[in-house]
């Protein structure tokens, strides 16, 4: 996004080099990508139950976050992928509620593709702008207490569970029902 407004002015050929410049420092970097404890342990008992699992990030290179995911190990438990790119370059500065909608088209995308309804799944995330976004679409939501929500109070939102860690996550699931 702030790509995006920095270059809202310019010629596409310059956007174009400008991303290409971004995609290659993030290519360059993908070998320093870590998994929050837990985050293994909870995909792949998600995957024992059945659950189909998809990554809709706000993240805009695909390519990065796919070769991140081969790293991490978890691109054989995720069924879907989709980042910022598949919603193409943005326009320029964005306000929220623009951040907001993106991040729920990406769920969209990740749900349609699962073939996944709404009342079935639930969104977790790290940021005030999940929760908005799952809640507009009437998923339930989690809050992960890492990332951004780490170092700000997101509860106004109304996160459906917050959770301090992933680990805390597949407890929680369990005991609230959202596991069988």
């Amino acid at each position: 996004m702030v790509l995006e407004t920095a270059l809202s002015r310019e010629d596409g050929a310059r956007i174009e080099e400008v991303y290409e410049t971004y995609r290659k420092l993030f290519r360059d970097t993908v070998d320093k990508a870590r998994l929050q404890n837990g985050a293994l342990e909870i995909l792949s008992a998600l995957k024992g139950h059945g659950f189909k699992l998809g990554v809709a990030t706000m993240r805009f290179t695909r390519s990065v976050v796919a070769a991140e995911l081969d790293l991490l190990k978890v691109s054989p438990l995720v069924d879907v992928l989709f980042t910022r790119e598949e919603l193409g370059p943005g326009r320029g500065l964005e306000s929220l509620e623009e951040v907001v909608d993106k991040r729920k088209q990406l769920v969209i995308l990740a749900l349609d593709r699962l073939k996944v309804r709404v009342e079935d799944a639930f969104l977790v995330g790290d940021s005030w702008w999940d929760v908005r976004a799952g809640k507009k679409l009437g998923i339930r939501t989690v809050l992960v207490r890492t990332g951004f929500a780490r170092y700000n109070d997101f509860s106004k939102e109304g996160a459906d569970m917050t959770v301090k860690s992933l680990a805390e996550l597949g407890k929680r699931l369990e005991t609230n029902s959202w596991v069988p």
